[in-house]
């Protein structure tokens, strides 16, 4: 279990509390004042604190004790106990960094779920620090910029980028819509000899056939209608470097052909010319539709293919790499964040569990499509549930229908996540029939209260109260 050190002047209540953590199985640290506590924050490196506001005699030396240990390690969480009527000091202590907030006196089981709920989010923020740690040894010299992912299928992903980086094999990008296949391009570009050169991407099914051939390969004055002067096409412009065609199962026949020529010969005629151009440059290439159907249609060809296939690297999707969706999501708000020029927003435990729980087809697209939605609506710098879009009609891996209740891996989620997940969805499609939450409630044979906690389980409960008032 985890190691988690109590700050607190009160003697009694440093007993209690150490009692009642070793009988849930945790490693227990004491300190009866914030020095003898930062000594143990530097030496012990707690998993959790829980600390006191109020010492000595009521003064806020736990908001200076909090300082300092988000100084030293802003991974550790910290959870602060108040007193009664102390709540400003508790908004404090959330802006400068706490975890969380349990007000004096707290039910055992309330102690524990916000415990539980501050130990997940430090596994996210310790996932996120690895992930880090690891692109910089990665970055220092393969350079593998802006992707984020410490699962077992991204390491895959980056050992497959660091052996074919430096060379100019073909590589063929697998994946689907939105799993990040440009950024595996770039990564291939960025991190070979060719970095200090173009990286152009150009994508195969955004254009019409006689645009992209242009486009591509280039044209002399008077080739066609409109072609008042020569253009050098995009191979010549990426010189040196590497050219990135997406979509490429969208590329029309004729063009099929004029790529395997310049894959086998490394030279390109401009439209409406009769003489070739020597060009060096790097081919990938990215799909997001299996190509052996394209194959079996004659739609593609099949010499082209095994050219483009050289070196194929599979783009996992989200759903296959849950464990991605916690760093993923705080790079996001990080992002966010840097752009704003303000503080990050939180993600609350509950709305944390609804993206664990949800399949996102649109993969990390989706997900950052999400997070930077709900960052705008949220209130008081929390992500809460309600604040995350609702699931695409065309999904049928809606996060808060029973497929949610499945893991990728065959598990189930916990019970409680699950009926938390069904009683959101439907509060929320009650709500999306009538125009007021009193409403909604009498329809469902509940309070205003009862929906609203529903809809805010971290709510306070003193803030819940002046709310509905």
């Amino acid at each position: 279990m985890a190691k988690i050190l109590i700050v607190d002047d009160d003697p009694c209540m440093l007993v209690v509390l150490t009692e009642l953590l070793r009988t849930w199985q945790h490693t227990v640290l004491a300190a009866p004042a914030p020095a003898r506590a930062l000594e143990l924050v530097k030496t012990k490196a707690p998993d959790l604190v829980i600390t006191d506001i109020e010492m000595p005699d009521g003064k806020p030396a736990g908001l200076k004790l909090l300082s300092e240990i988000k100084d030293h390690d802003r991974t550790i969480p910290v959870i602060v106990v108040t007193g009664q009527g102390t709540k400003e000091r508790a908004v404090t202590a959330l802006r400068a960094g706490a975890q969380d907030f349990i007000e004096k006196p707290f039910h055992l089981d309330e102690l524990g779920k916000r415990i539980e709920n501050a130990l997940l989010q430090r596994l996210g923020m310790r996932a996120l620090e690895e992930n880090v740690a690891l692109k910089k040894q990665l970055t220092d010299k393969f350079q593998i910029d802006n992707i984020v992912g410490n699962s077992q299928p991204m390491q895959n992903v980056y050992r497959l980028i660091r052996r074919v980086a430096d060379t100019d094999v073909t590589v063929l990008i697998l994946g689907e819509s939105g799993t990040g296949k440009e950024l595996v391009a770039k990564a291939l570009h960025h991190t070979s000899r060719r970095a200090a050169r173009p990286f152009i991407a150009v994508n195969c099914a955004a254009m019409p056939e006689h645009l992209l051939e242009s486009e591509l390969f280039g044209h002399r004055k008077g080739a066609f209608t409109g072609a008042t002067f020569d253009k050098p096409g995009l191979f010549q412009a990426a010189e040196g470097g590497t050219i990135f065609l997406d979509e490429i199962g969208s590329m029309p026949a004729n063009l099929q052909g004029k790529l395997l020529r310049f894959l086998q010969e490394k030279e390109v005629r401009h439209v409406g010319d009769t003489e070739t151009v020597k060009v060096d440059v790097r081919v990938l290439a990215a799909t997001n539709e299996p190509l052996e159907a394209k194959l079996r249609d004659k739609s593609f060809r099949e010499d082209l293919y095994y050219r483009l296939n050289v070196i194929a690297i599979q783009v996992p999707a989200l759903r296959q790499r849950p464990d991605d969706i916690p760093l993923l999501a705080a790079h996001f708000i990080q992002e966010i964040a840097k752009r704003a020029g303000g503080p990050p927003v939180r993600l609350s435990p509950a709305a944390a569990q609804t993206l664990a729980a949800y399949h996102w087809p649109g993969n990390v697209r989706e997900l950052q499509n999400a997070i930077e939605r709900a960052a705008v609506l949220c209130d008081d710098g929390v992500i809460a549930p309600h604040d995350l879009p609702e699931p695409t009609p065309s999904s049928d891996n809606s996060p808060r229908d029973a497929a949610a209740a499945v893991r990728e891996d065959g598990g189930l989620i916990p019970l409680k996540d699950y009926l938390h997940l069904q009683a959101v969805a439907y509060i929320k499609r009650a709500l999306s029939v009538t125009d007021s939450r009193e409403k909604a409630a009498r329809m469902l044979g509940v309070s205003p209260t009862t929906l609203y906690r529903r809809l805010n389980p971290d709510v306070p409960q003193e803030e819940l109260a002046e709310t509905q008032a």
